[in-house]
């Protein structure tokens, strides 16, 4: 059967100058950029794409990290602004903004229990619909 499998790419129109972008995600976050941007070719993926938020803001980027308070600190001693970190059931996050003044949001999960959550949240979904339908 054909489906989905996944997602292909996320396209957003950030603040900046596009080499100045390139080059502050690279040296402060550690990223290896192209010259259309980032790819994860490693490991898992979690990923959360929202069709609507309750904030009329610019859309906020989320990147999973593996040690939330070292990459914290580390972005401390480079300078740059962090937010406290907010702890739920399902991971670890804050939020900074870059020079460019693009919110980002930096995700440490607890993959188990995002799991978890998130096919619950599925069942409750289709359960939801299959009862309009009837």
């Amino acid at each position: 059967m054909a489906g989905i499998t996944g997602i292909g790419g996320i396209f957003l129109n950030f603040a900046g100058e596009k080499d100045m972008l390139h080059e502050w995600y690279h040296k402060t976050l550690g990223l290896d950029m192209t010259d259309y941007g980032t790819g994860f070719l490693e490991g898992k993926q979690l990923l959360l794409v929202s069709f609507k938020r309750d904030s009329e803001d610019a859309p906020i980027i989320n990147f999973r990290v593996d040690d939330l308070e070292a990459f914290s600190n580390k972005l401390k001693k480079q300078g740059v602004d962090v937010k406290q970190i907010d702890e739920y059931e399902y991971g670890k996050f804050m939020q900074f903004v870059d020079p460019f003044g693009n919110l980002i949001e930096l995700w440490e999960p607890y993959e188990e229990v995002y799991l978890k959550m998130v096919k619950q949240e599925i069942e409750g979904y289709l359960k939801k619909t299959s009862d309009k339908e009837e």
